[in-house]
């Protein structure tokens, strides 16, 4: 436990200063999530080869990297959503051909990984497979990362109608902070009222140590908790006037907070499934205590998606 809660800390105090220089620059924050996404994508691939699902990692790690180029051009040339759309549907679509002639052309390699893996198919449909596999990974989780980014840049969109405001900073660091407490609390207090108050099992076929006492308190103090990022960002008076100019009340941080706390849990439990599907406890083990980078994500790049359809909602 004081290995978890050290761990704990140090990713709470990496986590606030990256949330801080975004009152700076917003490239610091982006070099943040982009590490994240490409370890995540990473650990989700190789969770799916121990269900047999080959990927080719290489080209699953990139494709973070290449939708934020795509993403950075697309901002720089003022276009609208649809490009957005059409970007990822190619850079996908390319990704795709590219790990399918890679994997059937180059034959000497593909026969050593069929022969380490004791794959017995043909090398084309063993290549569409892991084609296949790899695109499942350019969706989840590396569609979702995705989200973070946008946020992270939301009001330099051309397609957002406020995009010229004068202190849309501010408004975008309380959303990735909103969006990082609510995940922090809901894990926290799930974790802590489901080991106080115990009682019947979540979903005990998928993860076993979760609680619906947990799950409910997670929700609550999930809610709390971004109810008081709302307040202590209203000590701002900037903030304050931003809200009133969106006319965004606090009841309605807390409906985003309590539907984001919940989606988030519901995040968790899919994270869970692939992993006991896989037969394994954890997506990695860099951090000591908690896991691998999707133990600490898996809620958070599913409430990042709510807060920011709340955001195109709100704004």
């Amino acid at each position: 436990m004081k290995k978890r809660i050290f761990t704990g800390a140090i990713i709470l105090l990496v986590t606030a200063i990256f949330l801080l220089s975004r009152l700076y620059t917003s490239y610091a924050f982006d070099v943040f999530i982009g590490i994240l996404a490409i370890m995540g994508c990473v650990e989700v691939a190789r969770v799916l080869e121990r269900k047999r699902f080959f990927t080719n990692i290489i080209f699953v790690g990139c494709f973070p990297a290449i939708i934020y180029i795509a993403m950075s051009i697309g901002i720089l040339n003022e276009r609208d959503w649809m490009h957005y759309i059409l970007y990822f549907v190619i850079i996908m679509f390319a990704l795709f051909l590219i790990n399918f002639l890679y994997t059937y052309l180059f034959t000497n390699i593909t026969k050593k990984e069929k022969d380490r893996y004791g794959v017995f198919e043909s090398d084309a449909k063993y290549a569409f497979k892991k084609s296949m596999n790899s695109a499942f990974v350019m969706i989840y989780p590396a569609l979702l990362f995705t989200s973070l980014f946008v946020i992270n840049h939301f009001f330099e969109f051309a397609f957002v109608e406020y995009f010229q405001y004068e202190n849309a900073s501010i408004i975008t660091l309380f959303f990735l902070t909103f969006v990082f407490a609510i995940t922090m609390f809901t894990d926290t207090f799930a974790l802590v009222v489901g080991m106080l108050v115990k009682g019947p099992k979540l979903c005990p076929l998928i993860s076993p140590n979760k609680t619906i006492s947990g799950a409910i308190g997670g929700l609550i103090f999930g809610g709390c908790g971004g109810l008081l990022v709302y307040y202590l960002f209203s000590i701002n008076n900037i903030f304050k006037e931003a809200m009133v100019l969106f006319n965004i009340y606090w009841w309605q941080i807390l409906i985003i907070s309590l539907v984001t706390s919940v989606v988030g849990q519901i995040g968790d439990l899919v994270a869970s499934a692939l992993k006991r599907s896989a037969r394994v406890k954890d997506y990695g083990t860099i951090f000591p205590g908690h896991g691998g980078v999707m133990d600490r994500v898996d809620g958070l790049i599913f409430n990042s998606v709510v807060v920011l359809i709340s955001m195109f909602i709100l704004l």
